[in-house]
């Protein structure tokens, strides 16, 4: 074989394990995904951008094209506060896209989801995994919807997508080190009922010279991966243990991905520092 032959077959190669290894994501298909935050029409608002992941492995003819754990970006589609006279808040929420591990851009249809949900048919697909109707709409309240609340939301045009190997998916950090980090008491109920700000939230981390203190974020919440990093607005000396660091989180961001009664939070610090706290807050729901 000359070298010309040679580097056309290369090439022709190529481009047939390519085409072996796409699968076409119709339009169409419905794909389960669960809410990745706290949503509230009297904390929210109008056009903000929200979060929903990926609950299950996407697989075309038996090929993996979206991993589970893929974020689908979203948006507040509507978000009314609870008004007077008795009348509830509204909030309704809309998918819009999310990019596979090959960068590929998946879009959905623009559905809003209520409470209740929506599937592209008008049936009914919300299934609220811990709280039920609790966590729902309640007349005179604000509109709000939890954490892990899981709809199906409808891909919007065919998608030529390459496969995905399990081998992609990233690896954890291995060798870290445990860092001692506590919640402080919370003495406050949180009154989600009627989406009213809080104080902000105080964790105490042991202080040590094997790493900057300052370059601490929360990266997870029982167990999920966060969209983005919570990042501390303060940290200052405990002056009541010289040993240890206060360090506060905005009320916000906290109640983001906080669950009622109890949630874990794990924190990194730098590369090779990692610890994990728990919070434990009353809420007010009803």
């Amino acid at each position: 074989m000359n070298l010309l032959n040679k580097s056309i077959w290369i090439v022709g190669l190529f481009f047939a394990t390519f085409i072996v290894n796409a699968a076409v994501l119709k339009d169409g298909t419905d794909i389960a995904v669960r809410l990745a935050e706290n949503v509230n029409g009297n904390i929210n608002s109008t056009g903000e951008t929200i979060y929903f992941q990926v609950t299950e492995d996407v697989k075309v003819n038996g090929q993996l094209v979206i991993e589970a754990g893929t974020f689908v970006k979203g948006m507040v589609n509507e978000a009314v506060g609870r008004k007077s006279m008795g009348k509830g808040g509204v909030l309704t929420l809309v998918p819009r896209s999310l990019k596979t591990q090959h960068g590929d851009l998946v879009k959905f249809e623009r559905n809003p989801l209520s409470q209740e949900g929506r599937k592209r048919t008008g049936a009914t697909v919300a299934h609220v995994v811990m709280w039920g109707p609790l966590g729902l709409f309640a007349k005179g309240r604000a509109a709000f919807m939890f954490r892990e609340t899981e709809f199906d939301i409808t891909v919007d045009g065919d998608y030529e997508l390459p496969a995905i190997s399990k081998l992609m998916s990233k690896s954890e950090g291995s060798g870290t080190n445990d860092v001692q980090i506590t919640f402080a008491k919370y003495k406050s109920k949180i009154n989600y009922r009627k989406g009213k700000l809080g104080k902000d939230f105080t964790v105490h981390v042991t202080d040590s010279s094997d790493y900057d203190i300052n370059e601490i974020e929360i990266t997870a919440v029982d167990g999920h991966i966060l969209p983005e990093p919570i990042k501390p607005i303060s940290i200052s000396d405990n002056k009541k243990d010289d040993s240890q660091k206060k360090v506060v989180f905005s009320f916000l961001d906290i109640v983001k991905y906080a669950l009622p009664e109890s949630s874990d939070f794990d924190f990194k610090i730098g590369e090779s520092h990692q610890g994990n706290a728990q919070l434990v807050a009353k809420w007010k729901l009803k």
